[in-house]
């Protein structure tokens, strides 16, 4: 089968610019549709079990709709993602202040992010893979240090497989940590909770949160806790556990810390309903399980979807949350001229 992608215009935002939507037809029916908005991830199309396909992905319908970045669906967060404790952060002696967006704290690099933001495209398509690669300026926006040059391609393979590969510049010492905070149901968008996922996670270790979903600098065993996803387990047997860390939030907004180092196997999950099943592989230290905790009661989503809390989840691969502040975490410093690159494997196949 050949693989292609094709662009459209998709709309345009308030100061002109055009906002392009890529459509990557890979082999075995996965489709990705991915707009140069945000950089994001607007449908996935995967095959259940008969070969039927779901979108399986949240999303919006219209450009406009995508401008409430409230749940941050499908979007490139970057330059750091997930929270920055106290709203700054120290490089040698110098004190950066980054900007309050959530609590006392930076999320998602506040008015930084890159889910606000309008890619450039450039599609490719070669034998046995398509892809688009997005580029951006960043300017140093939100109290970051210095500008750099990012990009960030997707591409879809032969076995099923979509490949998101980040690329950084920097021109002065900074903090980087990118991740896609895409939502996942298997059973496809709209079809309500995801209790009955099977999840596994390659992590024995997790950090546990305060109430605000801050990490406490802890990094402690999942053994014998709610957050144990060491061996395949339904979600919904989580949500019911009694766990404090669970019963914090109802829910999970917990950073993972992956097994060994390099490119690797970081999990699965399943829908045991459609056969659906999604392994990722990353190269980056840690995994963000959320589970839709924050989701707005009834949130209008696509095709006249309405998600709710629970209805889906993310695993945003990326470095520990707020490593930048805790020197016994993994260093996400990256020196002037040094490149930060950095891959991301979502594999979909059924049984």
């Amino acid at each position: 089968m050949s693989f292609t992608v094709s662009s459209e215009l998709f709309g345009t935002l308030p100061d002109g610019d055009k906002v392009f939507l890529y459509r990557i037809q890979g082999e075995k029916g996965v489709t990705a549709e991915i707009l140069s908005f945000g950089a994001i991830i607007h449908r996935l199309y995967a095959p259940d079990r008969n070969g039927a396909l779901a979108d399986v992905v949240l999303g919006r319908d219209k450009l406009e709709e995508y401008f409430d970045r409230i749940n941050c669906a499908g979007d490139f967060i970057g330059r750091v993602a997930n929270r920055i404790s106290r709203a700054q952060f120290q490089i040698g002696d110098k004190v950066y202040k980054t900007e309050v967006n959530s609590h006392d704290y930076t999320l998602h690099s506040a008015t930084g992010n890159y889910g606000r933001r309008n890619f450039t495209g450039k599609a490719f398509e070669s034998e046995g893979l398509a892809g688009v690669k997005l580029s951006l300026r960043d300017n140093g926006e939100a109290g970051f240090p210095g500008g750099m040059d990012v990009s960030l391609t997707y591409s879809l393979d032969a076995a099923g497989n979509l490949r998101l590969f980040y690329e950084a510049m920097p021109e002065e010492e900074t903090p980087i940590s990118f991740t896609n905070h895409v939502y996942f149901n298997l059973g496809g968008h709209d079809s309500g909770s995801v209790a009955n996922h099977i999840l596994q996670i390659e992590a024995d270790f997790y950090m546990p949160n305060l109430v605000d979903s801050m990490p406490t600098g802890e990094v402690l065993s999942v053994k014998g806790t709610g957050l144990d996803f060491t061996t395949p387990k339904p979600m919904g047997e989580g949500f019911a556990s009694d766990d404090p860390q669970v019963r914090l939030i109802g829910g999970y907004d917990h950073n993972y810390c992956i097994r060994g180092r390099g490119m690797r196997r970081g999990g699965f999950a399943k829908d045991p309903k459609s056969g659906r099943c999604m392994e990722f592989f990353t190269d980056m230290p840690g995994v963000q399980l959320y589970t839709a905790v924050h989701m707005r009661e009834n949130f209008p989503g696509k095709d006249g979807a309405l998600y709710q809390r629970l209805h889906s989840f993310c695993l945003e691969t990326q470095n520990y949350t707020n490593a930048i502040n805790w020197s016994h975490l993994p260093s996400m410093i990256y020196k002037a001229g040094e490149k930060f690159e950095s891959e991301t494997v979502y594999r979909f196949y059924a049984e």
